[in-house]
């Protein structure tokens, strides 16, 4: 397919207009709107992120506001959506906008990328849908649409081949560049799915090299897999006599990173030494279930005990009640499949031995 003809391009912007979903960041073309719906839509799908991109922009509702957040507060908005490491560079990169930008985004693809949490995905979007600079922004959606197009059975997993489309895209840009972007989006989310796409309602299907060769199953090819390691874990929901359950902040790096939880060690290290260890916890532990959590990378298998304390003789992690936990504190899942063990009926009958 000749990727520098006009043809099909006009075509697809015709359906998109016509078709887009009126989502309402795309009522503006505030760039602050455009990166906080970017970063969201990274893992998340656009119906699960809309009632928390209404929230955060409603509490952050500018760059200077979420700079300013203190970052309990800022993960707690973005509780539910996982991998907070983008709630985090959001935070770093409006912290930068204020101080070096004077609270005014770049208004460029290559300012853009050197902000922590952007890539060139997203520093292509804002750049076109808010500047209008003739750039491509390549998603997983858009590889899977121009793979098809062009019947490439390039590994679409690669840098290189990632480079190489959006290069080709940007050639073929119009002079609609942030309609062509997200048009090319909403025809990998709504039309040229990953398994039965909907071939007969595409608007560029007379262009579709794939569907003429009957490859369009057979794309887009990735090669990659990612290998998810298992971890075998022990935490320990640890209750004082009102009721309350320690809740400890984790390292600055690595998963989690910054978040509170339960204590939790790999299973060689042991949960009783580490608590010894830390707040010279002596109570024997109470096995009361097993838990899993899939992170991207990793898998936890978790072994669940309960101590019953009187004191708390540590200094590093602070006892507040399970209602205020997830009132207050940005809880990552894992920990949250921990509570269900503490409030089951069950566990009020279960002996601490």
């Amino acid at each position: 397919m000749n990727t520098t003809s006009f043809s099909w391009t006009k075509s697809l912007l015709q359906w998109f207009e016509k078709n887009k979903r009126p989502l309402p960041f795309r009522l503006t073309k505030d760039p602050y709107a455009v990166w906080i719906s970017e970063i969201m839509a990274q893992q998340t799908q656009i119906d699960t992120l809309l009632p928390y991109y209404n929230r955060f922009v409603e509490s952050f509702p500018h760059v200077q506001a979420l700079a300013a957040a203190e970052e309990d507060l800022l993960l707690k908005h973005w509780e539910g959506l996982g991998y907070y490491n983008r709630a985090k560079n959001l935070h770093r990169a409006a912290k930068i906008i204020v101080t070096e930008w004077h609270g005014f985004i770049p208004d460029n693809y290559k300012d853009l990328l050197k902000l922590p949490g952007i890539g060139p995905y997203t520093a292509a979007a804002i750049a076109s849908i808010c500047f209008n600079e003739k750039i491509a922004a390549v998603d997983g959606n858009v590889l899977r649409v121009f793979s098809r197009l062009t019947n490439s059975f390039d590994d679409i997993g690669e840098q290189a081949t990632k480079r190489q489309i959006q290069h080709a895209l940007s050639q073929c840009m119009p002079d609609e560049p942030g309609d062509f972007n997200e048009a090319m989006m909403e025809l990998g989310a709504l039309i040229c799915l990953p398994t039965n796409p909907y071939c007969l309602l595409c608007p560029i299907r007379e262009h579709c090299s794939a569907l003429e060769t009957g490859h369009v199953h057979l794309l887009p090819v990735k090669k990659k897999k990612i290998k998810r390691k298992t971890l075998a874990m022990e935490a320990c929901l640890v209750e004082d006599t009102k009721g309350q359950l320690l809740i400890e902040k984790r390292p600055d790096k690595g998963l989690l990173s910054g978040l509170w939880g339960f204590p939790i060690v790999e299973k060689n290290q042991g949960i009783g030494n580490y608590l010894q260890k830390t707040y010279k916890y002596t109570e024997p532990l109470c096995l009361i279930g097993k838990t899993k959590h899939v992170f991207t990378h990793i898998t936890w298998e978790i072994d669940l005990y309960i101590i019953k304390q009187v004191q708390h003789d540590g200094d590093k992690g602070v006892f507040i009640s399970p209602k205020n936990i997830l009132s207050d504190f940005a809880l990552p899942t894992a920990f949250k499949k921990m509570l269900r063990f503490y409030n089951s009926s069950s566990r009020k009958n279960t002996p601490y031995k």
